[in-house]
């Protein structure tokens, strides 16, 4: 279990992650088993493409973002993404991420959500919209 792995602050951060991802219609998380760490993995997916996935131990936390070719161009011409951001994905079709503070989850979420709607445009449909937080 993720939970008994991580520190607490790790944990929040997690959540909160996951807490963004939900306002995203049509995202689902699995649970993946990395075979080079023998770990759990959470993964967020879209319409069946990995958005990306994530590593969590003690206290740290990272997110590995996956991107194909095409995706990858659109992502780095997109002037709204951080530059920092935009100059990782340039380099491969994946990037690490590391997650200090909630500050660290702002600039990636907009990465994804870039990324989200590539593909929802992808998919023939129009971009979907946010739904609300749910307390």
């Amino acid at each position: 279990m993720i939970a008994d792995r991580v520190y607490p602050q790790t944990w929040s951060l997690f959540q909160a992650l996951r807490t963004r991802m939900r306002q995203l219609k049509g995202v689902s998380m699995k649970v993946l088993y990395e075979k080079h760490s023998s770990e759990s993995t959470p993964a967020f997916f879209y319409e069946g493409r990995q958005l990306y996935h994530l590593h969590l131990r003690g206290g740290e936390m990272s997110a590995t973002f996956h991107t194909d070719f095409k995706s990858r161009l659109r992502l780095t011409e997109n002037q709204a993404i951080d530059w920092r951001l935009r100059d990782e994905i340039r380099k491969r079709t994946w990037a690490g991420f590391a997650f200090q503070s909630s500050k660290d989850l702002g600039p990636f979420m907009e990465l994804v959500k870039a990324k989200y709607q590539i593909i929802a445009e992808e998919a023939g449909g129009k971009p979907r919209e946010e739904r609300p937080i749910a307390f």
